[in-house]
């Protein structure tokens, strides 16, 4: 009970601190219209409201101060200081964006520049930064051509002009903090699996063609659904400017198949042999092909039984007979 108790008091004391060091810094930065001001309101609703000020920017320790150095997330994040979770932290490290802010790119996204900095709310919160129906925008302060090209696609029409916020959106397939470079095999390979979260009947007949089979065999230079379809261009096959419209099929086909034709853009990318209704001579094909194997199989089963059983008779005969 005695130990409960103090460390009651010790949680206590160090929140009733902590809230007056917060007073202090308020009595000037509390002020609207002051440089630095902090709506002491949404800063203490927000993830951090509980943590002291100089917890964060450090090299403040008296007053007046001189201008605050960009507080560094990590001395929390990749600690686990102050309850802090750490595995976002260390997935940005090795992203593409926390390579290129590491090797000295002064124009790489830190966490600030998706999360902000005083008023961190979590991702559903509608206030926060990064909560689903803000992340295209977020994205398009550094991928403004990227954020044009998707914003026209099917999937930015979903969820930006019909704010269907189940249709794909940056983080789906570029993911939060552990963003891969757009190039490498493994990524190119796992967007696969991505599209088939949502096109999962697209994805099983994709794997069941030659394309499918080799890359999950792990071979990232056969064609994948952002080579046929496009990655932030999206768009529907009956759109003129789709990759697969009439006029452009060729074109695209061509990227790997340097001689290819309109004839051999017929090629079923999604064909499912069961759909008779969409695919007649694929189902007649395949009903044809089994029931020709399965015959096969059969005769020469029933060959291989009845020789066995004539064999077996004139042994025995052979027998019985000396």
């Amino acid at each position: 009970m005695l130990r409960a108790l103090l460390a009651l008091i010790t949680v206590y004391s160090m929140l009733v601190t902590a809230a007056d060091a917060r007073d202090e810094c308020y009595s000037c930065h509390g002020k609207k219209g002051m440089r630095g001001y902090v709506d002491a309101v949404s800063y203490e609703q927000s993830v951090h409201g509980r943590i002291a000020c100089a917890k964060c920017h450090l090299d403040i320790s008296g007053y007046p101060h001189a201008k605050a150095l960009k507080v560094n997330c990590g001395i929390c994040h990749f600690l686990g200081r102050e309850g802090a979770p750490t595995e976002q932290a260390e997935q940005y490290k090795l992203s593409v964006h926390g390579r290129a802010a590491l090797a000295g790119n002064s124009a790489a996204p830190k966490c600030q520049t998706c999360h902000g900095s005083h008023y961190i709310y979590r991702s559903t919160d509608s206030r926060s930064n990064v909560s689903r129906e803000k992340i295209p925008a977020l994205c398009s302060s550094c991928h403004s051509k990227e954020f044009g090209d998707y914003r026209a696609s099917i999937h930015g029409r979903e969820f930006l002009e019909k704010k269907n916020l189940v249709a794909a959106n940056c983080f789906d397939c570029h993911l939060e903090h552990l963003t891969p470079k757009p190039g490498d095999d493994q990524f190119k390979l796992t967007l696969i699996r991505q599209c088939g979260t949502c096109h999962a009947e697209e994805m099983n007949t994709y794997q069941k063609t030659y394309h499918g089979k080799v890359a999950r065999l792990g071979y990232a230079n056969i064609a994948k659904c952002s080579d046929c379809h496009g990655a932030h261009n999206i768009l529907p096959p009956s759109d003129p400017e789709s990759r697969l419209s009439r006029k452009n099929i060729v074109a695209t086909c061509r990227a790997c198949h340097a001689k290819a034709t309109a004839g051999f853009t017929k090629y079923y990318a999604h064909a499912e042999e069961s759909n008779r209704a969409k695919y007649p001579v694929l189902f007649y094909t395949y009903l044809f092909m089994t029931a020709l194997l399965i015959g096969v199989f059969a005769f020469f089963f029933l060959h291989t039984f009845l020789w066995a059983f004539r064999a077996l008779k004139e042994r025995l005969e052979k027998k019985g007979g000396g």
